[in-house]
């Protein structure tokens, strides 16, 4: 798979103009309005046993990054469908002692870095899942840096000393673009872990 940067943020362009340019661009929303559904496939994490449910072919990156004071390699897929960038990210821990606190610090991350104040999480209970009190999802509304109102849906759980994220995040999130995708997370414990990171 593809190892580059991506941005989530969408390009605003619109028509603008009046008479043929405005009709063309009112044409093109009628069209937004009938397109297909997303087209939904299973993928699995590498390294893991997670299987996440996602409407685009994914990229693969990875990146060095601290977490509740600890240096972690976090391994991420992720695309965008329809206005929202879906991403599901693994990191391992290895001290069980520290897990709760890295759970807690992706969400908190995560809510921080949309300025977000309504970040209020309810428990996650997941089938394969360790049953850490920082297992968690939230919903989210914020702004990005440019000032453009953001919603992000946010899971975030554990397997053993293994930490996930699974998140989308869009101007708006449908419940046809959300609901898919954090319906569909699981583990797979029928089958081994899926190839190596």
């Amino acid at each position: 798979m593809d190892r580059k940067k991506h941005s989530d943020t969408p390009v605003n362009s619109g028509p603008g103009g009046s008479g043929r340019p405005a009709l063309l661009g009112m044409a093109a929303l009628w069209l937004a309005g009938c397109s297909p559904a997303l087209d939904w496939h299973s993928v699995p994490l590498p390294g893991t046993q997670l299987v996440a449910e996602l409407p685009c072919r994914p990229g693969r990156f990875e990146r060095d990054v601290t977490i509740a004071g600890l240096p972690l390699k976090l391994y991420m897929l992720s695309c965008e469908a329809g206005g929202v960038t879906y991403g599901v990210a693994t990191a391992e821990v290895g001290d069980p002692a520290r897990v709760e606190a890295v759970l807690l610090a992706l969400r908190e991350g995560a809510a921080s870095a949309i300025r977000s104040a309504d970040s209020p999480a309810g428990a996650l209970n997941m089938r394969g899942a360790t049953p850490f009190a920082g297992n968690s999802s939230a919903h989210l509304h914020g702004r990005r840096p440019d000032g453009e109102e953001v919603e992000e849906a946010i899971r975030v759980f554990g397997r053993g000393t293994r930490v996930f994220q699974a998140s989308a995040v869009g101007a708006t999130l449908p419940e046809a673009a959300v609901r898919p995708f954090e319906e569909g997370l699981r583990f797979d414990l029928a089958k081994g872990v899926a190839d190596p990171i």
